[in-house]
């Protein structure tokens, strides 16, 4: 029997289409939405390589991509921020794909970087999200020594790698500009190949029930100033009022667009 060769390789140039692929379903890579989140997040890939260096890592099973870990440095709160760890194929689970990945991670962010003004950053920081019929994300991360933020809720999780470093959230709520008035918003992370999707699905939704309303799609990565400004910033916010419905429950989505709309004179 052939023994299988797992090796952890860092994004570059050369692999960001790997790093593309592993996140879309095979159904979904004609798919003109996909497609254009796809040139997007490429976009993002080569502009982040180029700011900070180390954005993912790829795992390859037999030198064929398997699985990914997604991360990008906050510099401001000096935090390593994990946005996703994904091994997509079935046949690839319980091989310890994911722990060599995440094992890399901790063992690459020991080390002093640049973006930190030469030292290394005080921790990990994830949102373990919930992925349909697969072994829970935030009970794994909690395997690999990850703590709660707050012991209520198990799935905003964080690593020290600062002796004695205990994470508090950055306290921060959306703050509406009196330029959004009227209008609707939708900010969209580029890092994420579903962003164009989900962009273009919750305008749908909007534009049913107030077919005039201005729409403006805001890059997060690309316009950073424009989300600092309004703080926290949700997905989805209409008339200045936070859209706080999955845009795929339509019927609360639409009842949130509605009642945010009540005192403006949008016709709906």
């Amino acid at each position: 029997m052939k023994m299988e060769k797992l090796e952890i390789r860092e994004v570059n140039s050369q692999n960001i289409d790997d790093l593309i692929n592993l996140c879309i379903p095979s159904d979904k890579k004609n798919d003109p939405l996909f497609v254009e989140g796809m040139k997007a997040k490429k976009k993002w890939a080569t502009q982040a390589i180029e700011k900070y260096g180390s954005i993912a890592k790829l795992a390859y099973l037999n030198s064929k991509p398997v699985g990914l870990i997604q991360y990008q440095p906050d510099q401001e709160e000096r935090l390593v921020k994990i946005s996703c760890i994904v091994v997509p194929e079935k046949e690839n689970l319980r091989k310890g794909i994911g722990k060599s990945l995440l094992k890399a991670l901790i063992e690459d962010a020991k080390k002093r970087k640049l973006t930190f003004n030469n030292d290394v950053p005080l921790a990990l920081l994830t949102w373990a999200f919930r992925v349909p019929r697969r072994y829970p994300q935030h009970k794994f991360y909690q395997r690999m020594k990850f703590k709660k933020v707050k012991e209520d809720n198990p799935f905003l999780l964080y690593y020290p790698l600062k002796k004695g470093y205990v994470h508090h959230p950055k306290e921060e709520k959306f703050t509406p500009q009196e330029e959004d008035r009227g209008k609707a918003l939708i900010f969209y992370d580029p890092s994420c190949p579903f962003s164009i999707y989900f962009s273009e699905k919750i305008k749908e939704s909007i534009l049913e029930v107030a077919p005039d309303i201005p729409i403006r799609i805001i890059n997060k990565f690309e316009e950073p100033e424009e989300t600092k400004k309004r703080g926290q910033v949700p997905v989805c916010a209409v008339n200045r009022v936070p859209i706080e419905s999955f845009f795929m429950d339509k019927e609360n989505f639409q009842k949130e667009v509605k009642k945010a709309l009540e005192s403006c004179s949008i016709p709906r």
